[in-house]
């Protein structure tokens, strides 16, 4: 099953064209990977003397399978016996930082047979002095590890020393093996590899001694110097998850060979077993989807935490299958292991970071691939979604207890990408969101179905319906997401739709978000539509007018309701997580109450709205301005059944608590002044009214003017207002200095007027004294009249 053309050379590096049909369709079907060629490299590897690894099989290819600098897969062995390593051009890894690399592999056909799915790949930390040229052995050592060789001589096959396998892996190095074919030497079907040409046996002919899985009875002492827990071989056959040291001594153990026991193993002294560090089984090349079907690629999300001051032990976590190539999430193999930093000798503390991997003998050996979601060198991003029901106000989650909406309920499909850290920003963010099956999109009066909040603070971006197509949101993102801008939340409004007898499980539906240096992606929760119910949720009221005096110290709100079911409604019918949703204008508040619902019984509530309103930051007076009518709007939802009520609307009437009107004439004539005319007072003559309306408000009335002048703007000193207000007041000139007109002591319940001009006669009320001769012109001037507060009397 090689993807690849096996190409003999003694070349620096094998490269070839896929031609395997069947391979084709594979690497075809491949997840979108990152452009690789400005990130990763390799170079002649440098072999240590006496290791027949000579070439690399590693290289760059596309979805074609052409080896190409475009290319976004890396395929790292591609026919029998074939090997090979790529790594970041430079050392990007500093592992005194967080970092992530998301990745998918291919090991092969998914059916567990070592001829198709040996011998794996691993993730590799290294700082060898070879940089991109590093390169351990082929086979079990899957291009990172040490050889275990073994030498023919005329009797005996002799093995080398541990030095020899320390020396020839990758120096400096730490490993995460995903390891696809147990080599133990106690199986049956396993024995030595001949490395000669011919596969004869002769004196100096070279072995791998293929036992490096090899479980003994044994556990490695904890003085070995290694971190976590150790043992002798790994976990599984066909799939094991484990960190290996290639480079340090203690990883590797020596046992001697019983020909008796091992006859695939004659005249061999020793074997060579790995100590592998928190070893884990893993459905590494045996793993199905939900309908029975192989699963080729893999996806893993790895994570390295940092060592904390003062330590040397930094911690690389795991979760691999946690996500499918359609962009599901599943529950993942997880680990977190510690790691050793100071094996790794970075006194920068930075490292080279790759992936090597090796095939067995077979000829039906499957070419070792991966791709990348994200890498080192490029924004580390998340993402997240969840349903929230905007009618039963609750969100679902994955991991939520309570995923049912009901047939009509309005949900909100939300997105939650966050940038995370990076040298760049997340770029061209395209997204491609599947739209959940049962479910109808609901558009604004815009013909809009999403926005797009993002965290620069900025209004939501809003999301035509045009930009559905084939039942996915396809929409690139206007803004890159960075330190500055770090996330962007899409919601999509749709209703749940269940007009059947039985509940509806809606699955999972994938959603991507692919930019041209991070990819991501995720799904929206699982969840169930209830069946549609032919009883409903009954909300009543005694009373639906109210008054409220505005601002009044003692003005409060309360509603009173009455909840039940419908008389159609099972006999058994019980429900108690009740939710109250309230609207008011453009507010909206929500009220949560623990009551006691059953058929045939009417359950009583008070919802203290004033309480409500404050208790989620608003202010209540804002709510209800003065001189207005409210309409408050409320529905009851029990979330235990999945219903929601019918509205209850009740008509507030906000009222003035105090209030105090002035209403004056806007003109005011006098009297002629003919020569001779010594008449001392003026007398008025064009109606002027002048009223006080007040409501819980004593109030004062006066009033000032700073005289008459003519068109010249001089002032006539030889006349002046006055006011007389009855018939026994003295007059008062009206100046500058307020003089009282009129005061009323009285706090009135409801709103009253003090009609004071009602009560002049021609000779009270304001007048126009003479003081002497005016010379002749037309007067004018200003009466400014001010009411304020007094202390009532009550």
């Amino acid at each position: 099953m090689s993807i690849f053309v096996i190409v003999t050379a003694n070349a620096t590096n094998v490269s070839a064209t896929l031609t395997s049909s069947t391979d084709l369709a594979v690497l075809k079907e491949a997840p979108n990977g990152l452009p690789l060629s400005q990130y990763m490299s390799n170079s002649t590897p440098t072999p240590v003397s006496g290791s027949p690894f000579k070439t690399n099989s590693a290289q760059i290819v596309d979805h074609s399978g052409d080896n190409s600098t475009d290319g976004n897969i890396i395929s790292l062995a591609n026919g029998k016996n074939t090997y090979g390593s790529l790594w970041s051009t430079k050392k990007t890894f500093d592992i005194t930082k967080p970092q992530t690399i998301s990745a998918w592999m291919y090991f092969g056909s998914g059916n567990g047979e070592d001829d198709i799915n040996s011998e794996g790949i691993t993730f590799v930390l290294q700082n060898d002095a070879r940089g991109n040229g590093a390169l351990g052995a082929g086979l079990d050592g899957i291009g990172a590890y040490g050889f275990d060789k073994s030498t023919s001589s005329v009797f005996n096959t002799y093995s080398e020393k541990v030095s020899f396998m320390q020396n020839s892996a990758i120096q400096n190095s730490v490993a995460l093996e995903f390891d696809t074919a147990k080599n133990n030497m106690y199986n049956s079907k396993n024995a030595p590899i001949n490395m000669s040409s011919s596969g004869i046996p002769l004196v100096g002919t070279t072995f791998s001694q293929n036992a490096y899985d090899t479980q003994l009875g044994t556990t490695p002492p904890s003085s070995l110097g290694i971190p976590g827990t150790l043992t002798y071989g790994s976990a599984s056959r066909y799939g094991n998850i484990a960190v290996i040291y290639p480079a340090f001594a203690g990883t590797y153990y020596q046992t001697s060979i019983d020909s008796n026991i091992n006859s695939n193993y004659p005249g061999f002294d020793k074997a060579t077993v790995m100590v592998h560090v928190d070893s884990q089984l893993a459905d590494l090349t045996d793993y199905t989807d939900s309908s029975n079907n192989p699963v080729y690629w893999h996806h893993v999300t790895i994570d390295w935490t940092p060592a904390p001051s003062g330590s040397n032990i930094a911690k690389l976590s795991y979760a691999f299958n946690d996500i499918t190539k359609e962009g599901l999430e599943k529950t993942p193999t997880t680990k977190t292991i510690d790691i050793d930093t100071t094996k790794l000798n970075a006194t920068d503390n930075l490292v080279r970071w790759g992936f090597t991997g090796a095939n067995g003998t077979s000829n039906l050996v499957a070419t070792k691939l991966v791709a990348f979601d994200s890498i080192p060198e490029s924004p580390t991003s998340d993402v997240s979604a969840s349903i929230t029901d905007k009618t039963l106000n609750k969100t679902i989650i994955d991991s939520s207890t309570d995923k049912t909406v009901s047939n009509g309920d309005d949900l909100s499909l939300n997105y939650n990408l966050n940038y995370i850290r990076g040298k760049e920003s997340w770029k061209s963010i395209a997204s491609k969101i599947k739209i959940p099956d049962n479910v109808t999109l609901k558009p604004d009066a815009n013909e809009n179905i999403a926005t797009i909040d993002y965290g620069d603070g900025q209004s939501p971006t809003k999301i035509s319906k045009d930009d559905i197509v084939g039942g996915n949101l396809q929409y690139t993102l206007a803004k890159e997401l960075d330190t500055n801008n770090s996330s962007a939340k899409i919601s999509i409004s749709v209703t749940a739709v269940n007009e059947i007898s039985s509940d509806i499980n809606v699955k999972q539906a994938p959603a991507s978000f692919t930019g041209t240096n991070s990819i991501a992606m995720t799904s929206s929760p699982a969840f169930t539509i209830l069946a549609k119910k032919d009883y409903s949720l009954v909300l009543g009221t005694d009373k639906t007018e109210y008054d409220l005096l505005y601002k009044n110290e003692n003005a409060g709100l309360s509603s009173n309701l009455n909840l039940g079911y419908s008389s159609n409604a099972p006999s058994d019918l019980k429900g108690s997580d009740i939710v109250f949703n309230l609207s008011i204008g453009d507010h909206n508040y929500t009220a949560a109450q623990d009551l006691s619902l059953q058929t045939g019984q009417t359950t009583s509530s008070t919802m203290d709205i004033k309480q409500l309103i404050e208790g989620a930051g608003d202010n209540f007076w804002d709510v209800f301005p003065v001189n207005s009518t409210q309409q408050v709007k409320v529905t009851a939802i029990d979330r235990t059944n999945g219903l929601v009520s019918n509205a209850v609307t009740y008509n507030v009437n906000v009222l003035p608590d105090k209030s105090l009107t002035l209403n004056v004439s806007d003109s005011l004539a006098f009297q002629n002044i003919h020569y001779g005319n010594q008449s001392t007072y003026l007398k008025r003559t064009s109606d002027f009214n002048l009223s006080v309306t007040s409501l819980r408000e004593p109030w004062q009335l006066s009033v000032t003017s700073k005289g008459l002048y003519n068109s010249d703007n001089s002032l006539n000193k030889n006349m002046n207002l006055v006011y007389k207000k009855d018939n026994d007041s003295d007059y008062m000139n009206v100046s500058e200095t307020p003089v009282i007109v009129a005061t009323n002591n009285q706090s009135y319940t409801t709103s009253t007027t003090d009609n004071i001009s009602g009560n002049w006669t021609s000779d009270t009320g304001l007048l126009l004294k003479q003081l002497g001769l005016s010379p002749v012109g037309h007067y004018t001037g200003t009466l400014t009249w001010t009411t304020s507060d007094v202390i009532g009397n009550n």
